[in-house]
């Protein structure tokens, strides 16, 4: 039997009167601006519904907060928003070893090759896909497991939007409109120019904003 996963790369945090949890488009996000990562593991929930049978992959680490001496990693808090949806928590796996999305890919290699997973849909917001997309063409397995279909990229926005776009599309062109995203994905271009040009610092995060547009492959689940 097939063994499917789905993967969700981790963001920011936010601390809601002594409760961590991930963050809307309205709120600070990271160190360089807006977030929006709930909606990935919104997403994440709403894929786990249609494909039950999938394992759920919550990554991240301390990141930006390793500072901070109360604070979880990411993967822990995803686990239990995804299990608030309903997600259950044997078909959970942590990955809380990585501080940002580069040793995200790096640790989900590891994960794919000691769970021997077939299939892996890595979940992320739309405007983060495209970095996602350059490190992976910067790295011969990846790349080769992407090409294979057994790695596939899917936005969070694109998903909740199909599943429910009464409830999701106004909210999310309008923070797609707003001042701040539109620097967020100046941001994450930068990124990915950097990367492609060998000048990405993991440890430093995102480059100053250059204009352009990229794209990036992805696929398209079909639901039951």
């Amino acid at each position: 039997m097939a063994k499917e996963a789905i993967f969700i790369l981790g963001g920011g945090l936010k601390n809601d009167s002594g409760r961590w949890r991930t963050t809307n488009f309205d709120e600070p996000g990271d160190d360089f601006g807006a977030l929006g990562d709930r909606l990935r593991v919104v997403a994440a929930s709403c894929l786990f519904q249609d494909f039950p049978n999938y394992l759920v992959i919550a990554s991240g680490g301390k990141g930006q907060l390793k500072d901070i001496a109360e604070a979880p990693t990411v993967a822990s808090v995803l686990k239990q928003e995804l299990i608030d949806l309903g997600v259950t928590a044997d078909k959970i796996i942590e990955e809380d070893k990585s501080a940002n999305t580069f040793e995200e890919l790096q640790e989900l290699k590891k994960i794919i090759i000691d769970n021997s997973l077939d299939k892996i849909v890595v979940i992320s917001n739309d405007y983060h896909l495209p970095r996602v997309q350059a490190f992976i063409d910067q790295d011969n397995q990846l790349r080769q497991w992407l090409a294979e279909n057994r790695l596939s990229l899917q936005s969070a926005e694109e998903i909740l939007m199909n599943n429910d776009p009464a409830q999701w599309q106004t909210m999310i062109n309008k923070a797609y409109r707003s001042p701040v995203m539109k620097q967020r994905i100046k941001q994450e271009q930068a990124g990915v120019k950097a990367i492609k040009q060998g000048k990405y610092e993991p440890d430093r995060g995102l480059k100053p904003a250059v204009s352009g547009r990229v794209l990036y492959q992805r696929s398209r689940l079909r639901r039951r």
